[in-house]
């Protein structure tokens, strides 16, 4: 089985174009050390994931008791609060300095370009650069 790089799932070469197969499949996976599984009780089968298993496609601010927290849709529509405990982070992708989403169980999100540019048009900066703020924390994008 495979997630290539565009959050796409494949097994045996085809890919399985079921949301709620892919969905079930995305509530096993975990990552331990550099390796990706599909963990049940009863099996833990390793899988090859090319990037980040999930991408980030859309986006809102949230009005919660934390204050204002930025809340990301993946592309399984799965949302996510950013949180010190979920915090965006920057890696290399493609030679380019790109913000991920820290999920459960080691895995992540890569955030989408287009997300990308629009939490650009609304990003604050100070010395260290620009970010974001959620949850009353600045996450940097840059």
């Amino acid at each position: 089985m495979v997630i290539n790089d565009q959050g796409q799932w494949f097994y045996a070469g085809s890919e399985i174009t079921r949301p709620a197969m892919v969905k079930l499949f995305a509530s096993v996976l975990c990552k331990e050390g550099e390796q990706f599984y599909l963990k049940t009780p009863v099996e833990k089968i390793a899988i090859t994931v090319e990037d980040a298993p999930f991408i980030i496609v859309a986006w809102r601010f949230e009005n919660t008791e934390q204050g204002q927290v930025l809340c990301c849709i993946d592309n399984l529509d799965r949302q996510w609060l950013i949180s010190a405990e979920q915090p965006i982070y920057i890696q290399d992708y493609k030679d380019a300095a790109v913000p991920y989403i820290q999920l459960p169980y080691g895995c992540c999100a890569r955030v989408a370009r287009s997300v990308f540019y629009q939490w650009a048009e609304i990003a604050q900066t100070d010395k260290q650069g620009y970010f974001i703020t959620s949850a009353g924390e600045p996450f940097y994008l840059s």
